[in-house]
């Protein structure tokens, strides 16, 4: 404890005493500076709570308020080890269990509380049980506790040191610091943790290995904005995948961990939060757009849509024609690189891929499109896709993600929390790949969804992240693409595609027959009035048909038109697209026998057929 007065420390560090606290220039600044905060506190481990608004290290800072006022050099808090209230429970436990038991690491609420514990196994697995306030259960809760709580929430004013294990935590508080760890091991912290270190001078200590630097990298980041500073402190001298459990083995010591603590670099400067209206412009990026009009650099976008309406079509044109730089429709695209993660059947995509190229007549072996196969965790390969997009030389402009679902990596894909936090990583880690591309999301939409109802999967948190929500519409062959929920950026009109299904002679089965596959084109504004036209005579056939056949099934009706898929099968579901609008418009009902049409279904049927004769034209 500190045996000086407000009044004398003053002096000494040539500051002044403001109500309960001492303002003096922090290490190396100005004598008019006063960004060094001292309060003595007689409670506080080291007898006073220092704080730089700076952003200077608190250890420096310490060091320095000690040695102007003449004081004792500043050492770690010796944090005291709570006695485990379960301790007894876990002994008689482990004495009645067979030898295999393993070594269990119990996690306490801040009163003591049992809450979670990690069991060990002799061969270095781990797994978890929750108290339910009688017994423990199988099974981890679902929100998360930072290891050693009570002894964390004690040391109200050390530094706390983060590492990777329970072990190492045990190693670090017997030495008398400060440390604590999240369950689950590398990559694991979750939010839930962040706001027991809210305010607290960070030390993350990372195992020697790429799980270990990418587990730092994940806590530095979630703690940004809520600890008051961070620092990673790499030790020397670890062996591969060590830890500082290790290093303590190979005689390191609380002292040469003190040493290392105030070496560790300080963290850069944050920008200011307040700025004058002459900063806030300066920051000023004009829009630069991937899509002309449509879709911008830097901006994240869902396109939603359910299965069936064209949305990977429509994704493959645009990968297509960004690399290509070829306009969509009226819409300019300047060349770019495109990165296209396949996450949903990458067979299927291949096979679309190698058709588009044959109808638009590029390259497959030289147009500048890279793909990702596999349901990968961003967290764990968003680094090494990094790496690997850098080695390619350049930036890359556009990224698609084949779907949003199968790269979520919470449990509950509409839950809010878990939704907004799988936007935010898709922005962070995609988003921020070298050139800053544009990153367009395919979602599922939610349930039973309608034209007027295309919203992805993931509550309001996960549409409140993006920066806009496309969606298609299939309507027979024709896909409109318009927006709806939320769009950042001048509206559009909708634009109207094509999908159409085509054969290669690149894309036959094991047997050497064609196999079909869906490619999207862009249609003008003459093309589109002519494809309309086309499905409503399509539809005028179908009620010209059942005015005379009545209850009519799916097949029947195919053939009476002469609709037949590419394999000269009766096109059914060509039919059936049709009956549902029909049904939609009341002009068509059925029931077990067939479809057969409504009394207003008949007014119709007969105008359709007086026009037909006026024109010439004949239907079956």
């Amino acid at each position: 404890m500190m045996h000086i007065s407000p009044q004398q420390l003053a002096a000494a560090l040539g500051g002044e005493v403001s109500g309960n606290e001492v303002l003096a220039p922090g290490p190396n600044h100005s004598p008019r500076d006063r960004s060094l905060s001292i309060k003595l506190d007689a409670d506080a481990p080291d007898g006073m709570v220092v704080y730089s608004f700076a952003g200077d290290d608190p250890l420096v800072c310490k060091d320095y308020i000690r040695e102007r006022a003449g004081l004792p050099r500043w050492e770690p808090a010796r944090v005291q080890a709570r006695p485990d209230p379960i301790a007894r429970m876990t002994s008689r436990v482990a004495q009645v269990a067979p030898p295999s038991k393993p070594t269990a690491y119990v996690y306490q609420r801040e009163d003591g509380q049992p809450y979670l514990r990690v069991n060990r196994t002799a061969a270095k697995g781990f797994w978890q049980e929750q108290w339910d306030g009688t017994a423990w259960v199988k099974g981890a809760p679902k929100v998360k506790i930072p290891y050693r709580l009570p002894e964390l929430v004690a040391a109200t004013d050390a530094p706390v040191l983060i590492v990777e294990g329970e072990k190492d935590v045990d190693n670090l508080l017997a030495l008398g610091f400060a440390a604590t760890t999240n369950s689950g091991g590398a990559e694991k912290w979750t939010a839930d943790l962040n706001q027991y270190l809210e305010g607290r001078d960070i030390y993350i200590l990372p195992d020697n290995d790429e799980p270990g630097v990418r587990h730092a990298e994940q806590v530095a980041a979630a703690l940004q904005g809520v600890a008051r500073s961070i620092r990673t402190l790499n030790l020397p001298d670890l062996p591969s995948k060590g830890d500082v459990s290790d290093w303590l083995e190979a005689g390191g010591t609380a002292d040469d961990l003190t040493a290392l603590m105030r070496q560790a670099p300080a963290p850069e400067a944050q920008p200011c939060l307040v700025k004058s209206s002459a900063e806030f412009v300066r920051g000023f990026v004009p829009p630069d757009y991937a899509i002309d009009g449509l879709v911008q650099r830097r901006f994240l976008y869902s396109l939603t849509a359910p299965t069936g309406h064209g949305k990977t079509a429509i994704a493959l044109l645009f990968a297509a024609s960004k690399a290509l730089g070829r306009s969509i429709g009226n819409r300019e695209v300047d060349p770019g690189r495109v990165l296209y993660l396949i996450g949903e059947n990458p067979d299927d995509l291949k096979m679309r891929w190698i058709a588009f190229a044959e109808k638009m007549k590029f390259d497959t072996e030289a147009i500048d499109v890279h793909f990702v196969e596999g349901v990968l965790k961003l967290s764990n390969t968003g680094q090494r896709i990094k790496t690997e997009i850098e080695r390619l030389g350049g930036n890359v402009d556009l990224v698609i993600v084949d779907t949003s679902a199968a790269y979520f990596e919470g449990t509950e894909e509409n839950g809010n929390v878990e939704a907004g936090t799988h936007a935010r990583q898709m922005r962070q880690i995609l988003g921020g790949l070298p050139g800053g591309p544009c990153v367009i999301v395919l979602c599922h939409p939610v349930k039973s969804p309608t034209q007027g109802n295309l919203l992805p999967r993931g509550g309001g948190a996960f549409i409140a992240e993006v920066d806009g929500n496309l969606t298609c519409w299939k309507t027979d062959s024709l896909v409109s693409l318009h927006w709806q929920g939320k769009f950042r950026g001048p509206d559009f009109a909708p634009i109207t595609f094509q999908v159409e299904t085509v054969t290669s002679e690149r894309i036959r089965d094991s047997k050497g027959r064609l196999i079909p596959t869906v490619i999207a084109k862009t249609l003008s504004d003459n093309e589109r009035r002519a494809a309309e036209a086309s499905s409503r005579s399509d539809e005028d056939a179908v009620l010209s048909i059942l005015a005379d056949n009545d209850h009519l099934s799916l097949v029947a009706l195919a053939n009476a038109l002469g609709w037949t898929t590419h394999n000269g099968e009766p096109n059914k579901s060509k039919v059936q697209r049709l009956a549902e609008r029909l049904k939609k418009a009341k002009l068509v009902e059925s029931d077990r026998s067939g479809l057969f049409l409504s009394p207003k279904g008949k007014d119709e049927a007969k105008r359709v057929k007086t026009n037909a004769a006026l024109a010439g034209a004949t239907y079956g």
